[in-house]
């Protein structure tokens, strides 16, 4: 499943091979102390100790993934997730078709939910416990290696430094997962059949996944974007195009009367919550700003460049796109968030094209200053926790006064003693 994108690019980056002991001690310091902030040396240390099938780097990447599963396992069990975790313990009595709704469609978190609740008992811990363990195994071995076999370590730095990256593995699970199986789907691009196989199984994950549907058949319309005219109207219509949650509703009208009775209803049923109110969100304005910067970065300084492989056409044609949709979105609730899901959480696969490609002399330091850059915003990130500024609580917000030995108390208590829901919001089916 994994391919080698990087194999016409061999070149190291951030590499000093005299370093990586030094990381490796420092990191694992860091990790008993404060193991997450900890993993951020970890992983460049992965980074660092280039070798194929190393057996270190998989204990490195083990433990790091274990220490985000346990950091996300024990947040409050509040939004989204309350409701996910109160329709898995419906399993006892529903089976995983029922649970998925009336049109029985979005049925996969539920089928593969069902093992975990026949073998924990039912226990809730174990449902956030399991899934933020598949995010993460498939963020760490099977994407960012997918990716950049070569520079996959540096690829997770940008990945996991970003704050949202872990945050909405708490929130929106589904989805999550469905984007990872899209991005699966985008490595495989050569093998058409288990391309198509596996978006198919993103779909009946989340439909919201049908976006990509006509991407996936146009991305190799990529030179589009090239075009400095196109590019022009495209950004001039993002700014003047009236752009509201009537506009929203009244597009998922017209296409749910398309449609057959049955689908309809579930894109009228999801616009009916997700467009409803028109409202400032000013947890986009970093991701925006972000991606924004990173796509002028590569299209500044990639714009000659001619990417060879299927994935790196479809990356780049993606996008922009997603950047358009993520602004002219950004005054409805929820909107963003989900038809540009990918850029939030996983916005650091992009930095894809500023590793793997040559560009300009100071690559080395932008990439050194871009990652210094986003692991203090993650500190910020922290820092909002501990002061109990932010809308999940984790470690009971002790982010900083937790060492590796609470982590693990924190994770054998709940397995042993399970956690309930702490707000339960009034809808049964997200």
């Amino acid at each position: 499943m994994q391919l080698n994108l990087s194999r016409n690019y061999k070149q190291n980056i951030l590499i000093n091979k005299n370093d990586k002991a030094i990381f490796l001690f420092f990191g694992l310091a860091l990790w008993v102390f404060i193991p997450i902030l900890g993993i951020f040396p970890l992983i460049f240390f992965i980074h660092l100790n280039q070798k194929e099938k190393s057996k270190l780097n998989f204990v490195i990447s083990l433990l790091v993934i274990l220490t985000i599963t346990i950091f996300v396992s024990s947040l409050d069990i509040i939004s989204d997730l309350a409701v996910y975790v109160n329709n898995y313990s419906k399993l006892g009595t529903q089976n995983p078709f029922e649970i998925s709704g009336s049109q029985q469609l979005e049925f996969v978190l539920w089928l593969i939910s069902y093992p975990v609740y026949l073998i924990s008992g039912g226990s809730n811990y174990a449902f956030v416990f399991f899934w933020s363990f598949v995010f993460n195994a498939l963020t760490f071995w099977v994407i960012a290696k997918g990716f950049s076999r070569q520079n996959y370590g540096l690829l997770l730095l940008f990945i996991v430094s970003n704050p949202i990256f872990i945050n909405f593995q708490g929130f929106l699970v589904r989805q999550y997962f469905a984007t990872l199986l899209f991005l699966i789907a985008v490595i495989n691009l050569d093998k058409k059949l288990v391309m198509w196989g596996i978006y198919l199984f993103s779909l009946v994950t989340h439909l919201a996944n049908i976006i990509y549907l006509p991407l996936l058949l146009l991305y190799d319309k990529a030179r589009l974007f090239k075009n400095k005219i196109f590019m022009i109207l495209i950004i001039a219509a993002g700014i003047i195009l009236p752009f509201s949650s009537t506009i929203v509703v009244d597009l998922a009208d017209r296409i749910a009367g398309l449609l057959p009775a049955e689908y309809g209803a579930i894109i009228l049923s999801k616009t009916s919550y997700y467009g409803r109110e028109q409202t400032t969100e000013a947890g986009i304005l970093v991701p925006l700003l972000e991606n924004l910067l990173i796509f002028v970065l590569i299209f500044a300084f990639l714009r000659n460049t001619k990417f060879k492989t299927a994935q790196e056409k479809f990356l780049y044609f993606l996008y922009p796109v997603l950047i358009f949709v993520m602004y002219i979105g950004k005054d409805i609730h929820m909107f963003s968030n989900r038809v540009a899901f990918l850029l939030f959480p996983l916005s650091g696969i992009f930095y894809y094209f500023l590793i793997e490609h040559k560009w300009i002399i100071f690559k080395r330091f932008i990439l050194t200053f871009l990652i210094i850059i986003k692991i203090m915003y993650f500190n910020y990130y922290l820092y909002n926790i501990s002061i109990g500024n932010n809308v999940f609580h984790f470690l009971n917000d002790n982010v900083y006064n937790s060492s590796i030995f609470e982590y693990i108390e924190n994770a054998s208590h709940n397995f042993v003693n399970d956690v309930k829901i702490k707000e339960l919001p009034n809808r049964s089916f997200i």
